[in-house]
């Protein structure tokens, strides 16, 4: 087994990245002594085995895995302290 990501899998993942609006340079991905690959990026990082971990990494970045969690839409609440609640006449 290779223990080594290849060079022309390293491109293709840069280009997967760049073709996303995703900045190459804050993804990783290494092989590891047990044979998975992982690849960490800037919000999170998963384990693929090592036959098929660019398909799968693929899939979970466009399903955006590694994307920022987004706030719901809709008003904001404003959060008040514990003191303001109980001296806040009802």
């Amino acid at each position: 087994m290779n223990s080594n990501i290849h060079p022309n899998e390293r491109q293709l993942l840069v280009n997967l990245l760049v073709a996303s609006g995703r900045d190459p340079d804050s993804f990783t991905a290494v092989v590891q002594p047990d044979g998975l690959v992982r690849v960490s990026g800037p919000r999170g990082t998963a384990f693929y085995p090592r036959d098929n971990w660019f398909t799968r990494f693929s899939r979970h970045l466009d399903k955006s895995f590694f994307d920022p969690t987004a706030a719901p839409p809709g008003p904001r609440l404003e959060r008040k302290s514990g003191l303001e609640l109980l001296t806040t006449p009802a």
